[in-house]
């Protein structure tokens, strides 16, 4: 007969099991392809050694460009191009899948058509209630309820955009980029950047509608092209990456009101680049004492220290190691790696986060085909 286990001991054992299973999360890769390699990518990141390990295909949609968790973290969204049975083309859709937190396998449960050509971003609002999505080219936002079950319901609101900016290669007509909401969930947020302006809408999660705010909008500097937008955990503040120009355009933000107010705009890009450059995103840690962004041209990724007191940003690193045409990243939530999908490289990158200077040493990556868009689900 086997001795009982000691109660002390026992603790001691259950607690390591439970450090153990809480020290790695899921890591989801949207993608562009639309080969043979298509879909969705899933990797497990030790959060003790920053290893990305068990590389999977979890869904194989084309052009699973974006993805968004819900609140709950059950469910996983996925914009994708789709083609209905009899449509001469495909469209664009957003794909509801159920998460397996065990295995990080997804099962897909719903579907539902957007309209325009090209969506590029999606947000849930905090409450769960609504999935909210940008489509660049048919500039346009829309927004689908979460129904009970967990998949989109049919389009409850729709905004369309018109207007241009001064660069007349990329800014001929509206481009609504991004649309997020805030944590209160009384607002939404739209970059676009055709316009050269950043939109607020007053939103309301249980009618699953948007009306314009007061003032409507913020601008930025002609011809930056706003992309996309992050909230600051202070709820004061708030930042735009600006695709054209290289640069982020730092806003207060009157939480009660709705209302963004420009106040600096930062370049990102060494002072003797030359040559072609577009940044993509724009992250906010944790701590909210750094803001990383990045470029495409100059393949970098670039950190500035925050500061409280003047809300001013102040680069501390540029960093360029395996970085490669890298369009989205995201902070794992212990706060201690960064993960980079590397659009043209083929792969994602692991970067350490040094807690006291919010600077990247890479120390690892995996082969991903043509990342896009990186998400955490923690186990």
């Amino acid at each position: 007969m086997t001795p009982p286990i000691p109660a002390a001991l026992l603790c001691v054992l259950l607690g390591a099991a439970t450090t153990a299973q809480a020290s790695s999360c899921w890591v989801y890769f949207g993608t562009s392809s639309t080969n043979i390699r298509k879909g969705i990518y899933r990797a497990e990141l030790n959060q003790e050694t920053g290893a990305l390990t068990h590389l999977d295909r979890v869904a194989q949609k084309s052009n699973s460009v974006f993805l968004a968790l819900a609140p709950d973290h059950r469910h996983l969204y996925a914009l994708a191009e789709v083609r209905p049975a009899g449509a001469p083309h495909p469209v664009e859709a957003v794909e509801t899948y159920a998460v397996d937190a065990k295995t990080g396998k997804l099962e897909a449960v719903g579907e539902q058509v957007t309209d325009g050509s090209e969506a590029c971003h999606l947000s849930i609002d905090p409450s769960g209630r609504c999935l909210l999505a940008a489509n660049y080219d048919g500039a346009c936002v829309e927004v689908f309820p979460i129904l009970p079950d967990a998949t989109v319901g049919p389009r409850t609101a729709q905004v369309h955009f018109k207007g241009s900016g001064p660069n007349p290669s990329r800014q001929r007509s509206a481009h609504p980029h991004s649309i997020n909401v805030d944590p209160s969930g009384r607002f939404a947020v739209v970059a676009d950047l055709g316009q050269d302006r950043v939109f607020v809408y007053k939103f309301d999660a249980a009618k699953g509608t948007l009306e314009p705010n007061d003032p409507a909008f913020a601008t930025v500097p002609p011809g930056s092209g706003p992309r996309h937008f992050a909230f600051h955990p202070d709820g004061v503040h708030a930042f735009v990456i600006n695709e054209l120009t290289g640069t982020i355009t730092a806003f207060t933000w009157d939480a009660s009101k709705g209302v963004l107010t420009p106040y600096d705009t930062t370049s990102i890009l060494p002072k003797d680049f030359v040559g072609t450059n577009t940044s993509a995103e724009v992250v906010v840690s944790a701590s909210g004492k750094f803001v990383y962004g990045s470029n495409r041209g100059d393949d970098s990724l670039v950190v500035s220290a925050f500061d409280s007191a003047t809300g001013k940003l102040t680069q501390v690193q540029r960093i360029t190691d395996g970085v490669k045409v890298p369009r989205n990243y995201a902070i794992d939530p212990s706060g201690r790696w960064l993960v980079c999908g590397n659009l043209t490289a083929n792969n994602a990158t692991v970067y350490r986060i040094d807690p006291d200077a919010g600077t990247l040493s890479l120390v690892g990556r995996v082969a991903v085909p043509e990342p896009l868009c990186v998400r955490f689900l923690q186990r």
